[in-house]
């Protein structure tokens, strides 16, 4: 079953939290949501895992008195039934590798909106998508999000590299990619606001300074600085997803259009070169 009934495992989360009046309440989240999760992750323990679940947007084990609310809502969405639609018709459409998608409610879900919660997160990995949501999301915007993630699985399986072993200029196309095929497929309105959050002259000026010297830098966790902006102001917020998917979309525009699937195939080199970000014969 490609999308996991992961209300089940919500409902029983809860339910020993009540036996428990709350006590252990991350413990019993790491047993119930993380365990069975561990055959995606053999080289880590499940302390590891739950921590990379809970920085990527899965909600905190003391919020356990809401979370039965928020699978009713997500429920009544028949959010899980879109899920495995929208999954079949991706993974068709981009002659995709199987995989398992999870879906929890995200951190503060019912809280009430506030500027800088994120109402939604995906992270993808090999053979799995995780995916954290508020209910009531418009459900254009929930199929975005798995477009989005599940390019990226593609992607990856394309590539055939293990995290470590990532430079760079893949992972910035790899951003870009997941974002063009959520405007490919659902329209601008569904894009995310940093796909236009510099003009041309500042992120090309950046691309030049920072980026273009550090394009063989692998390992993705040493990315995730260019990727999402330094504090220090040296780079500025989600830069390198701005820049990554305007590498695509001005490469689509150049040399475009392609068919279903053939777009994620192309090389990171091919991409970058067709682009408007400048790149030296030699750098690559």
């Amino acid at each position: 079953m490609p999308v996991i009934q992961t209300q089940n495992w919500l409902n029983k989360f809860v339910k020993l939290c009540e036996e428990k009046s709350g006590r252990e309440a991350n413990y019993k989240q790491s047993e119930i949501i993380c365990e069975p999760l561990m055959k995606f992750f053999p080289q880590v323990n499940v302390e590891v895992v739950h921590y990379e679940l809970l920085r990527n947007g899965l909600f905190q084990a003391n919020e356990w008195r809401s979370i039965n609310k928020i699978v009713k809502r997500l429920e009544e969405q028949d959010v899980w039934q879109i899920v495995k639609q929208e999954y079949k018709l991706l993974r068709k459409m981009w002659s995709g590798p199987k995989v398992s998608i999870y879906i929890f409610p995200i951190k503060n879900a019912n809280a009430k909106p506030k500027k800088g919660l994120p109402p939604k997160n995906g992270v993808a990995y090999k053979g799995a998508i995780f995916l954290f949501l508020t209910a009531g999301l418009p459900l254009e915007e929930i199929k975005a999000l798995l477009a989005h993630e599940y390019n990226h699985v593609c992607r990856l399986a394309h590539l055939n590299l293990s995290p470590d072993k990532i430079p760079l200029r893949d992972s910035l196309i790899i951003e870009g990619l997941g974002e063009y095929a959520v405007k490919e497929l659902y329209g601008e309105k569904w894009l995310a606001p940093w796909v236009d959050l510099y003009p041309l002259e500042e992120s090309m000026e950046i691309w030049k300074k920072y980026f273009l010297p550090s394009l063989d830098v692998k390992g993705v966790k040493h990315h995730q600085p260019f990727l999402y902006g330094q504090g220090s102001g040296r780079l500025p917020k989600w830069i390198g997803y701005h820049i990554g998917y305007q590498i695509v979309h001005t490469f689509q525009e150049k040399h475009g259009p392609f068919k279903n699937g053939e777009l994620y195939t192309k090389s990171c080199n091919e991409i970058i070169k067709g682009s408007n970000y400048p790149i030296n014969q030699g750098d690559i």
